[in-house]
């Protein structure tokens, strides 16, 4: 197995990567952002394309826009698209929609699995049809409820009770007990798409009526991360199903909520398998930020894979860490996205 991963990081080798990310000065009224990705987001993307023997090429989205314009782009091999957390939902389809007119395969998705993921009416109602539980919808006079913001990310706006100075937004039932996030993957080795260990937040307080919000994400405090370690194939199948109609081909990450009904939280729930009986979806993520450090989704799901055999992606990852001298997640979702696209027609 990891010599077929590492037949198959051979021929991306040489390939070129345009990084393209959001300029934090730009002005453009279209490209107004509540959140831009920073430098050492950038700067671990392009030495995961070193990483795997290819050349990074780095740019703006307005400098990418304009030579793909007046035809003065180097050859692209891929685009990793690094224009997220804009204000307008639209133009988060900025980059992937140039990336389709000139037929170069973008990372992480494309126009449609941004638009259809962001939105969350959608997802919800996309949910429900493939068997997922979900919350359910609250009339605004309900005080115990959570409203969400129809297409902010980063957790943006999130807050119990019904938000009046937002219009648009879903106004759910608030589920007791944990958050949760599925890291999603493409496996070269099956040749499909798998997911990582799914994590669990514990806060610090052990209340059930915590949730992942806005202050929480941005200190990066007041919580762990702890990895499940068996999921029931029903859950598993039930969420990649989702996740191939928007369509996720390489990484995303699904949000969810795990009901407990009880006083004080425990780890002690990881230690069971992860069903969809107890599950509530909150959110579907197509272009989910890739952080490094102990508050990193999908670093934290991808060390502990190591030590769960039982789960298909471990040969995978295996196989990576046993091919690169100095193996990041970067690294191994960026390989992941260059053979799945490889295999799409563009």
């Amino acid at each position: 197995m990891a010599h077929k991963l590492e037949s198959q990081i051979k021929v991306l080798q040489g390939k070129t990567i345009a990084i393209v990310y959001m300029f934090e000065n730009e002005d453009a009224p279209g490209l107004g952002h509540y959140w831009i990705w920073k430098s050492d987001i950038i700067s671990r993307w392009m030495n995961a394309t070193q990483e795997i023997g290819c050349l990074p090429f780095i740019l703006d989205i307005r400098t990418f826009i304009q030579k793909a314009s007046f035809k003065t782009l180097p050859q692209i091999d891929y685009v990793v698209n690094l224009n997220c957390g804009c204000r307008e939902l639209s133009t988060l389809s900025l980059v992937p929609s140039v990336c389709s007119f000139l037929a170069i395969p973008c990372i992480p998705c494309n126009s449609v699995a941004i638009v259809m993921s962001e939105n969350k009416l959608i997802s919800n109602l996309l949910a429900v049809a493939k068997g997922i539980n979900v919350p359910m919808t609250l009339d605004t006079t309900d005080e115990n409820g959570i409203f969400r913001p129809l297409s902010l990310g980063s957790s943006i706006g999130v807050r119990k009770g019904y938000c009046e100075d937002v219009n648009e937004g879903t106004y759910q039932e608030f589920i007791p007990g944990y958050d949760i996030t599925i890291p999603i993957v493409y496996n070269p080795i099956i040749d499909d798409i798998d997911i990582l260990p799914p994590l669990l937040y514990l806060p610090k307080s052990k209340n059930p009526n915590w949730f992942y919000g806005e202050e929480e994400k941005a200190k990066e405090d007041g919580y762990t991360l702890h990895h499940f370690t068996t999921v029931e194939n029903n859950l598993k199948e039930k969420i990649i199903d989702f996740a191939r109609i928007f369509p996720i081909r390489t990484f995303g990450r699904i949000d969810a909520r795990l009901k407990f009904e009880g006083s004080e939280l425990s780890c002690d729930v990881v230690n069971r398998s992860l069903g969809i009986s107890d599950l509530f979806f909150i959110e579907i993520n197509s272009m989910p930020t890739i952080e490094y450090g102990d508050f990193a989704q999908f670093e934290t799901a991808f060390n502990a894979v190591l030590s769960l055999e039982n789960y298909t992606v471990f040969n995978c990852v295996n196989a990576y860490i046993n091919t690169i001298s100095k193996p990041t997640i970067h690294g191994f979702l960026l390989t992941c996205s260059m053979i799945a696209l490889s295999k799409a027609k563009y």
